[in-house]
């Protein structure tokens, strides 16, 4: 029976004045980290998709499941539309505020998991790690669905332990309304749907001896998550109200191998993958939290937390197993979740580690323990939040934020001259690219009042072009936009107004205004 009383006295007992001020510090740090020039980086290209989806559905109720038409699920779009309303003149800080709310849920989770399973002191731990680990705090400052996705494996394992622990019926049902919550994030949720299913009955079968006994416990642990999974079902087919919901499974095929094509080339991936894997999780977490996660799975081991060692392995395995095998395009983002699940053992062991002091030398190895720790995290955390052009980020992860063609350097600068030259006449931009560069990046960063400035995608963006838009040159400036273009072709009737290189690569996005010319299309 639910007692809201019992609840306040559960907090009352177990929280005092003291842990209200590190709650308050924890949270303080964490709105610190994530707030603090959040739109210093320019717009990632992606995030351009994202934003602009939402700002069409917040713009126009028909469009509320605009991103199935490209086969995404619409929990971002849905999220992002309330920021845009509380900052319609800021539409990049808007989207990356969705990014800031996934790591705040992700942050509840990890203290909840963490307590139920172990205690308030590595709780507090945990959710120190998970604002100071540079992995999270670069993916919860940006506009993208990833962060979500590691809130929701943090919140199904947690809530997959509470119904293995309790076996009730508002328990499976609260893991049904979290799941398909979850769910509408992105299609990679579903393998922590999988996740719970398999992983308790490996570690039964891995660790228990007396198998027998669990039998009925296994029977009534598989009911209720056949009863959680028909409701996060029924959540999840909302989107069959969008005549484009069939797009999400043939998008799928983008990035997953089918099942026919991995019985004609089951290795196709896998060897390259299982090398980027473990790459782009230590690359972005420190080699030295990765190494306190092995150490902190050892130390469960050892001091009789087998059951959740095991469990937490699972978690982790089974879909990095899935990934090695079927994903056709890797980067270190989509293995985020991975990092969620690996601040349970790194949390336990840090716990351990402080919670004895039975000698000086034991204290001197505590000390050099977190110099090192924090040597490493902060380094890399000052890059984010204050110098992003020196992220030291895997090369990958380099081309697509700071240096490549979807990172938006200049971006924000050529949107301020349009609408100084909007104040006179109209002005059209001819953006090369659209879907996912530069136009849609624009797009994004376009505000509610800048109404005389209009976007118009081109590819290629070619002379042909330039010279069908001369005829709309007498009401309106044009300006051209290249992000793929790095060298302007001497035939253009262009003027060059400003070029805005990119860190390192030497590519750049140039800004030009086109000129009229009596050249005529053929």
């Amino acid at each position: 029976m639910f007692d809201v009383f019992k609840i306040i006295n559960f907090i009352k007992k177990q929280f005092d004045l003291k842990d209200l001020l590190i709650v308050t510090a924890i949270l303080t740090l964490f709105f610190f980290t994530r707030l603090t020039n959040i739109t210093a980086l320019p717009i990632f290209g992606d995030e351009g998709i994202y934003i602009r989806w939402a700002k069409t559905a917040w713009q126009d109720a028909n469009w509320r499941f605009i991103s199935l038409t490209d086969g995404r699920q619409p929990l971002q779009t849905w999220l992002t539309i309330p920021f845009l309303k509380l900052f319609p003149e800021n539409p990049l800080l808007a989207g990356r505020l969705f990014g800031v709310l996934s790591g705040l849920i992700a942050l509840i989770g990890i203290f909840l998991c963490l307590f139920y399973i172990f205690n308030k002191r590595t709780a507090y731990l945990g959710t120190l790690l998970y604002i100071i680990t540079p992995y999270f705090l670069f993916y919860d400052r940006m506009a993208l669905a990833d962060s979500m996705v590691n809130a929701g494996f943090i919140w199904l394992f947690f809530c997959s332990i509470l119904i293995w622990k309790t076996l009730r019926i508002d328990t499976s049902l609260l893991f049904g309304l979290t799941a398909g919550f979850f769910m509408l994030a992105k299609s990679s949720m579903r393998l922590a749907i999988i996740n719970s299913i398999t992983a308790p009955v490996l570690s039964l079968a891995l660790f228990k001896k007396n198998k027998s006994k669990y039998f009925n416990k296994i029977i009534n642990y598989y009911i209720l998550i056949v009863i959680s999974s028909i409701l996060a079902l029924i959540i999840y087919n909302i989107q069959r109200l969008s005549p484009f919901f069939h797009f999400v499974s043939q998008k799928n095929l983008t990035f997953v191998m089918s099942f026919e094509e991995f019985k004609t080339q089951p290795f196709a991936y896998f060897f390259s993958n299982i090398k980027l894997i473990p790459n782009y999780i230590f690359s972005e977490t420190t080699i030295f939290f990765g190494i306190i996660a092995i150490l902190g799975f050892l130390k469960m081991f050892l001091n009789n937390k087998e059951n959740i060692a095991l469990y937490t392995i699972f978690w982790i395995i089974i879909p990095l197993s899935a990934i090695a095998f079927f994903a056709k395009v890797l980067f270190p983002r989509y293995l985020l979740f991975t990092g969620g699940l690996l601040l349970i053992p790194t949390s336990f062991y840090l716990n351990d580690l402080f919670a004895k002091n039975k000698s000086k030398l034991r204290l001197y190895f505590k000390l050099t323990v977190v110099l090192i720790f924090m040597f490493q995290t902060i380094k890399f955390d000052y890059a984010i939040i204050y110098d992003q052009i020196n992220i030291p980020f895997p090369k990958v992860d380099k081309g697509q934020y700071i240096q490549g063609t979807t990172a938006g350097w200049g971006l924000k600068e050529i949107l301020e001259y349009a609408r100084q030259k909007s104040q006179e006449k109209n002005v059209i931009i001819l953006a090369e690219g659209d879907f996912g560069v530069v136009g849609d990046q624009l797009e994004a960063l376009k505000t509610v009042k800048d109404r005389k400035i209009h976007i118009k995608g081109y590819w290629p963006l070619n002379k042909e072009a330039l010279i069908a838009n001369q005829e709309n040159l007498k009401d309106n400036y044009i300006l051209i936009v290249l992000a793929h273009t790095q060298d302007i072709p001497q035939d253009w009737p262009v003027k060059l107004i400003k070029e805005y290189p990119k860190p390192i690569s030497g590519q750049k996005i140039t800004l030009l205004e086109l000129q009229k010319t009596n050249d005529k299309l053929d």
